[in-house]
């Protein structure tokens, strides 16, 4: 959320960088456009300034402590979020050098007959020089965004066959809905179950005289 307002706060601006940057030639109407700009920001209330500078410091500081966290965790989102806090604070330097420094010296009002005045040059390459911090801003703050992306991402848990055929609407097959079942095993009663089977007494006596069947033997042994 944080990063989302960041980045709208700095896609207000391209009303007055675009013909900065993109229009050639250069034309003085839009650098007088951009300069009539910023010197209605540069007199902007002292709350706007520190509302903006207030959700910078929270998401220099959320990605710190996720960093920080997914660190101690050993967890592989450390990269995402130490990326993030490689562009949060390229994005505070840019801002507290660059960009607030050069607003503060645009003067409200502006002075009648600004191209006639000996600060025209100055003013002219001031905006220019907003306008290329403006584009770097947004370029970091879409990366910022392109990492908690990845960082979700690799953070959500993988899904099984059968969900992701739901996702896209395909009807799974049947040895998919349904895992195999397996045979139970067959009793040991029943000899051919098993290589290895209990020596009855009637087989051992079979194996001593395979010529005389067991009924026979009886017969020997009434006699």
């Amino acid at each position: 959320m944080t990063v989302c307002f960041l980045l709208g706060t700095t896609f207000t601006h391209w009303i007055a960088d675009h013909n900065v940057l993109w229009r050639f030639p250069l034309t003085s109407e839009a650098i007088l456009e951009s300069i009539t700009y910023y010197s209605l920001l540069s007199a902007a209330p002292p709350w706007m300034g520190w509302v903006y500078v207030g959700v910078g410091a929270s998401a220099l500081l959320s990605s710190g402590g996720r960093g920080v966290k997914g660190w101690r965790g050993m967890n592989g989102e450390m990269l995402f979020d130490g990326g993030s806090v490689v562009l949060l604070a390229a994005i505070t330097y840019t801002q507290i050098f660059d960009v607030f420094p050069t607003i503060s010296l645009l003067p409200s009002p502006l002075p009648p007959n600004v191209q006639d005045h000996p600060t025209y040059p100055a003013l002219a390459t001031a905006v220019r020089d907003l306008a290329l911090d403006n584009v770097m801003t947004a370029v970091m703050l879409t990366g910022v965004m392109l990492l908690q992306a990845g960082r979700y991402y690799a953070k959500r848990p993988s899904s099984s066959p059968v969900s992701l055929m739901a996702s896209a609407n395909i009807t799974p097959p049947p040895d998919v809905l349904t895992p195999p079942q397996s045979k139970p095993p067959s009793p040991l009663t029943e000899r051919s179950a098993t290589p290895f089977r209990e020596l009855t007494r009637q087989v051992g006596m079979e194996l001593r005289d395979p010529t005389v069947s067991s009924p026979n033997r009886r017969r020997h042994r009434k006699r």
